[in-house]
C-alpha cells in the first residue's frame, strides 16, 4: 500500500484469496480502477507462475492536487506529499487481523474484507495497542464467517469481516 498509495488513508480493504501460494516468486500487479479527486479505487492483484492467486480491491480517501499524479503502468501513482503514519497504523489492524484469523481456522481466509473508519489516525500521533473484538460469528454451509471490531484506546477503528472454509462443513469455535 505505501508504494502504491501514496500519503491517503485507507476506507475500505477487500482481500480475495484464489487458490494457496507455493515457494517462489510472487508479483503483485496494481492498478488505479476509478479516482474522483476524493476517494480512489486500486485494484492488485497478486499472481504466482502468471496465475492470479489473490486479490485486494483498496478504497482511498484523501485530497490532492491534481498536479502531485504521475503516470505508473497503466494508472496513476500519487506522489507522497507529507510523512503520515496513517498507512502504518492500517497495515498493523491488517495484521493483527491476520493473525487473529490464522489463530481461529485451520485455512486461510478465503475472503476478508476491512473497513477503516474515515477519522482513523487522526486522534493521536501516540499510538496504542490495538484489541480485537468479536462481535458475530456464523456458519453459511461449508463456510465461516466472523464480524470483528477493533479499537485503539477505547475507540472503534476499524472493522472486520473474515470468511474461511470451515473443516469438514463443522462450526468453528
Amino acid at each position: 500500500m505505501e508504494s502504491t498509495c501514496g500519503a491517503f488513508s485507507p476506507v475500505v480493504l477487500t482481500a480475495h484469496v484464489g487458490r494457496p501460494l507455493h515457494q517462489g516468486r510472487c508479483d503483485v500487479d496494481a492498478r488505479l480502477k476509478h479516482g474522483d479527486g476524493r476517494q480512489q479505487r486500486w485494484l492488485a492483484e497478486l499472481r504466482q507462475a502468471g496465475a492470479i492467486v489473490g486479490s485486494a480491491h483498496v478504497v482511498l480517501n484523501g485530497e490532492l492536487p491534481s498536479n502531485s499524479y504521475m503516470p505508473w503502468r497503466s494508472g496513476m501513482l500519487p506522489f507522497a506529499t507529507r510523512h503520515d503514519d496513517d498507512f502504518a497504523q492500517s497495515l498493523a489492524v491488517a495484521r493483527l487481523c491476520d493473525k487473529y484469523s490464522q489463530g481461529e481456522a485451520a485455512s486461510g481466509p478465503a475472503w476478508l474484507t476491512i473497513r477503516y473508519f474515515l477519522d482513523f489516525g487522526q486522534s493521536t500521533a501516540m499510538r496504542q495497542a490495538l484489541t480485537v473484538s468479536p462481535v458475530r460469528h456464523q456458519q453459511l454451509g461449508p463456510l465461516c464467517q466472523r464480524d470483528l471490531e477493533v479499537f485503539e484506546a477505547g475507540a472503534r477503528v476499524a472493522t472486520l469481516t473474515i470468511v474461511h472454509e470451515s473443516p469438514h462443513g463443522q462450526a468453528l469455535k
